[in-house]
């Protein structure tokens, strides 16, 4: 009888555990539950949500496809100066810090600093310019801290299994000069172990850069961080319209916003 009463003790001690622990498991998951909360999918909405308290700065998104439901992610959202809608930082030059003569795995996941010097990704530029036509401005600054622009109307690129390609949709405005739309446009992206440009050497590998190369470029703002004018045609931050091959960008960006709320249709691609 003894031991009946022990087992029988056992048993309601064991009892107790279990509910113990199925009580804490519940309250576990529901503090997780934040993760499904609805996240803003670009900076428009990012900003929107923050309020009076928006400023330019990190914000955590999520791309309103499938395969990046469970894929959050930060960006950087830059205010617009003129009070339209904010960017999205998708490229960032402003030092040394930040090495960009890295190979085909680095472009396609990110690298770098969001608050500094960084380039977002390309599945992720993918994803963002997939699921919404995208607009995208270019600021290019020399080291005078003079700034030009360059704008277009709108911007997309394709998948891995098309090389990244670029396509400018849009028509080009600003003061900086074309320097994507005429050469660039349709291009696959490139780097020094993925060639994929139309020249019979590696223009990734001769400009130690990465880029939309065609057979080189007119532009390569993922080139080696000089300070302004250089002897060598091939190296440097360029966008040939403004101010030539021979001259190294001090800051430079690249960003996008919705244009309109609608699913990409008629893609290359």
């Amino acid at each position: 009888a003894y031991e009946i009463v022990i087992s029988y003790n056992e048993m309601l001690v064991n009892a107790a555990l279990l509910m113990f622990f199925l009580a804490t498991a519940s309250t576990d998951l529901l503090n997780e539950s934040w993760k499904e909360r609805p996240l803003p999918s670009n900076c428009v909405e990012a900003v929107s949500l923050a309020g009076s308290e928006a400023k330019s700065g990190i914000y955590r998104i999520r791309v309103l496809l499938d395969n990046w439901a469970h894929r959050p992610f930060y960006v950087y959202c830059l205010l617009d100066e003129n009070g339209g809608d904010p960017w999205l930082l998708v490229q960032r030059r402003q030092g040394e810090d930040v090495d960009f003569y890295r190979n085909w795995t680095d472009y396609k996941n990110g690298f770098g600093n969001l608050a500094t010097s960084f380039f977002i990704g390309l599945d992720k530029l993918n994803a963002l310019t997939q699921v919404e036509l995208n607009e995208l401005q270019i600021e290019l600054r020399d080291f005078e801290d003079t700034t030009k622009y360059a704008n277009y109307e709108s911007f997309a690129v394709a998948d891995e299994n098309e090389k990244y390609a670029l396509n400018i949709l849009g028509p080009y405005t600003g003061d900086a000069g074309d320097a994507l739309l005429g050469y660039h446009d349709g291009q696959k992206f490139s780097t020094y172990d993925q060639d994929n440009d139309n020249w019979k050497g590696n223009c990734a590998q001769q400009y130690e850069a990465a880029w939309w190369y065609k057979s080189c470029d007119l532009s390569n703002l993922n080139g080696k961080y000089l300070k302004g004018a250089h002897e060598n045609s091939t190296e440097g931050i360029n966008w040939e319209p403004w101010r030539g091959s021979y001259y190294s960008l001090k800051y430079t960006h690249m960003a996008i916003r919705p244009k309109d709320r609608v699913q990409m249709r008629g893609q290359r691609w």
